[in-house]
């Protein structure tokens, strides 16, 4: 302990925490870098939380991982936090078992960001990864899942909101009929999208992922255009189905249980 109180250790191992909070998943380097602490530090550290059940190390990639453990160090750990920590292994494992590249995003200021991606685990993914691309609720395939699925009071705030980031209000009673139109589709489809353009280009393909009658996050997957032959879409979209029904009901019985 120092002078003024103050335990080195506790203050080192928030810090890793704070860091792995960042993103998804990350490596011995990418800790070392973000804390300034030596690696063999940040390895004791991340062994300490390992043991303790703060973080998850996966072996093959080298890289490590906050637990939903860390919900008990505060309670602004949120319900779209825990489809993240809840969906994010099953992500993996889907991807790794079918080759196709999945993401989940959630609500964040009026947009929707990519929280988690297993695009990097993907051999057709359509780049390095996703992780913190920011999509708006109207063009992407992620936000028109959310605005299509999300419930009537949530939705008119966030038309609201929609409404006041418009430039010339004037053109709002025209936007608004696209978005209504667009969502209609949505529901009518039954999964939100966004078509590449151009040769070479990627669509995304997306759906809700809720408890009861909240939508807690989107469930996205991202390929090329080519090979969305009907065929492929529907293998895309059972993928979807599946890998949705299987974190929502992990995410209900982690919430009935809370």
């Amino acid at each position: 302990m120092s002078a003024t109180g103050i335990i080195g250790p506790v203050v080192r191992a928030l810090n890793i925490l704070r860091a792995l909070n960042h993103q998804p998943q990350s490596s011995l380097q990418s800790l070392h870098l973000a804390t300034g602490l030596p690696k063999s530090t940040v390895h004791r550290l991340l062994m300490t939380l390992k043991s303790e059940g703060y973080v998850r190390s996966d072996v093959v990639k080298g890289t490590y991982s906050l637990t939903d453990k860390v919900r008990c160090l505060s309670d602004g750990f949120s319900e779209p936090e825990l489809v993240v920590e809840i969906g994010a292994p099953i992500l993996l494992k889907n991807t790794r078992a079918t080759g196709l590249p999945l993401a989940i995003g959630t609500l964040d200021r009026g947009h929707i960001v990519v929280r988690y991606s297993s695009m990097p685990y993907s051999p057709i993914g359509s780049e390095h990864t996703t992780v913190g691309h920011v999509h708006d609720l109207v063009r992407s395939g992620m936000g028109q899942a959310f605005l299509a699925s999300c419930g009537d009071a949530e939705r008119q705030r966030l038309m609201q909101w929609l409404q006041s980031s418009v430039p010339d209000p004037r053109d709002w009673a025209r936007i608004e009929r696209e978005i209504e139109r667009s969502l209609m589709a949505t529901r009518r489809r039954g999964y939100g999208l966004r078509k590449g353009e151009g040769r070479g280009s990627s669509t995304t393909l997306a759906v809700p992922l809720s408890h009861g009658e909240r939508v807690l996050g989107v469930l996205s997957l991202t390929t090329f255009d080519a090979l969305l032959v009907p065929e492929r879409l529907r293998e895309c979209l059972d993928l979807l189905a599946r890998t949705q029904a299987e974190i929502e009901a992990a995410a209900a019985g982690r919430l009935q249980g809370a």
